[in-house]
């Protein structure tokens, strides 16, 4: 048996055979090295490691030493430490390497000599994970005055989010390795969602940026069940069911920023397709002016969200921006005289001073019975997060006429067959008219990007001029070139193309009379609701973004 630390710690008895095998069978099937299936499996504290290692290596160990020299440290980047777990000091002639994984010190020494330069002989330390962090935190933090509160994150949360993972490369295996530079570039990339879709040629890696799914690597197919199963371990998934549709969460840390993952998991024929919304939680502050409303539009929408009750319903397919225009209306009501809760599935942004319920259906905890719980809380303002029934969309209807304002969302394709959906659900006519203030139906189109935004004419022959109907008249337009700054793509960014509709005596009327969205439709035009297609445009001509995005957004019918 080779002599390595989860061997070794069966035949020193730290661990039974049974463990020994769980062991060597999540690191095969997850790719991680013996360091982190011990601590991910909680089969070793960090003694049991130190001195097993003591035994395997003719080195002395200390737990917590300290480094006095950090002159040879700082010549290194962090991810280059973290990658083979060691520091380097001056020890009288020669350079001591301290370090938390001895099977690495031979890469350890090459990088040194690669590095300084450096020729004499190495002295060793075998020193715990926890002192090399500690040590490395002290180098690349130094100056801080903030309070270390990482270890207090998951306490009282939610049991889903257990661990954080800390996804510099700090770890032997390659696959672990690899799974983290994936989500590096992700986060730092401001990437929604990252897609690996097995296929027979290969795994293929596709990050969504800007509301665009862009090929980001073509991996091995070989070692698609590892990677999976190493992301499917972080989710608390079972990894040894590769037939079943699962869901789970995970929480990632790199240099101090965390996100969360929500991990969606079905089977494929080419194996398990894996799909992963990144949820940040350091997003900056949501404001109305960041939702692309005209100027006229915006002052509507902040003098109705002021109102003391009523609902307001924010409408579109999955991923058109809901959430933030949700998030936006709720942080320019948020005060500390007002009650607001929300009633999420999932809580995708963490706001203070609001209230965030967590829809969990296994502990019984689904849109009704949390709605109606919660206005039990003395609140002013509700969002349910979406009216997926009718019992939902009964009780947030009651809730804003009992003197609450209520925000929700509909999956509806127009502002005016939002109001018929909701009748059709069994809601009453007169509720709707009573209660209803407005409808906001939205879509998210590129911004161009302002780096290499450029004007030029429209063509005479473009099929646009049918849409703009101008005729020959000369029409000027905007685009990107493609830069440095957007990765030549023209754009940077996402807008709102919205149409708002505002509820009135006449629309309650026609409701009340039987009338078709598009009678409803028409009456919200006449009362200056401008159509989606036509807030796209007018964003077009100011420069904001393109007719080409216009029309993949929203379609032109008459093109």
């Amino acid at each position: 048996m080779a002599n390595t630390l989860l061997s070794k710690a069966f035949e020193l008895e730290y661990i039974t055979k049974e463990q020994f095998e769980k062991a060597e069978k999540y690191k095969k099937e997850t790719g991680v090295g013996d360091e982190t299936a011990a601590s991910e499996m909680k089969l070793l504290t960090e003694e049991n490691i130190l001195d097993i290692y003591g035994k395997i290596y003719p080195y002395k160990v200390e737990k917590d030493p300290d480094i006095s020299d950090e002159s040879i440290a700082k010549q290194f980047e962090y991810k280059q430490l973290s990658r083979y777990g060691f520091l380097p000091e001056k020890c009288g002639k020669d350079i001591l390497i301290m370090t938390s994984r001895p099977a690495e010190l031979l890469y350890a020494e090459d990088l040194i000599r690669d590095v300084t330069g450096y020729k004499g002989a190495f002295q060793y330390l075998i020193i715990s994970g926890s002192a090399f962090e500690r040590m490395t935190d002290r180098l690349f933090k130094k100056g801080s005055t903030e309070v270390d509160t990482s270890e207090l994150i998951g306490i009282g949360d939610d049991f889903r989010y257990a661990n954080i993972y800390d996804i510099s490369e700090s770890d032997s295996s390659v696959i672990v390795n690899l799974v983290n530079k994936i989500f590096r570039e992700a986060v730092d990339a401001n990437v929604s969602d990252i897609h690996f879709e097995p296929q027979e040629d290969g795994l293929y890696v596709r990050f969504r940026e800007d509301g665009t799914l862009r090929e980001k690597y073509v991996l091995p197919i070989n070692i698609s069940r590892q990677l999976i199963n190493r992301i499917k371990t972080m989710s608390k998934l079972d990894v040894n069911n590769n037939k079943i549709i699962q869901d789970g969460n995970a929480r990632l840390d790199t240099s101090g920023r965390v996100v969360d993952l929500r991990v969606s998991v079905v089977p494929s024929v080419n194996g398990e397709n894996m799909v992963i919304r990144i949820l940040d939680k350091n997003k900056s502050g949501f404001d109305v002016s960041m939702l692309g409303f005209s100027k006229e539009n915006e002052d509507k929408f902040l003098k109705l969200i002021r109102r003391p009750q009523g609902i307001i319903l924010l409408t579109g397919p999955t991923g058109s921006g809901k959430s933030t225009s949700l998030y936006a209306a709720l942080s320019a009501l948020n005060s500390t005289d007002k009650c607001i809760i929300t009633f999420e599935d999932p809580v995708e942004y963490r706001i203070p001073g609001i209230v965030q319920v967590q829809i969990n259906p296994a502990m019984d905890v689904t849109f009704p019975q949390a709605l109606k719980g919660g206005l039990r809380q003395d609140i002013e303002v509700a969002l349910v997060g979406e009216i997926r029934d009718e019992e939902t969309a009964a009780i947030a209807f009651d809730a804003a006429n009992t003197g609450h304002l209520v925000f929700s969302t509909l999956h509806t394709n127009s502002a005016a067959s939002s109001i018929l959906r909701l009748a059709k659900m069994g809601i009453d006519t007169y509720v709707i008219s009573r209660t209803l203030v407005a409808v906001i139906n939205q879509r998210l189109a590129k911004r161009i990007c302002p780096h290499c935004k450029t004007e030029y004419m429209l063509e005479a022959d473009s099929p646009y001029r049918k849409v703009l109907k101008c005729g020959d008249a000369p029409v000027k337009l905007y685009r990107g070139t493609g830069c440095r700054k957007c990765n030549n793509e023209g754009y940077k960014g996402r807008v709102a193309i919205q149409e708002f509709l505002v509820f009135n005596e006449e629309i309650g009327n026609l409701l009340d009379s039987g009338a078709t969205t598009y009678e409803i439709e028409q009456a919200a035009i006449k009362n200056g609701m401008k159509k989606i297609h036509q807030d796209g445009i007018e964003k077009a001509l100011s420069g904001i973004t393109t007719m080409e995005e216009v029309h993949r957004t929203v379609f032109f019918d008459d093109m």
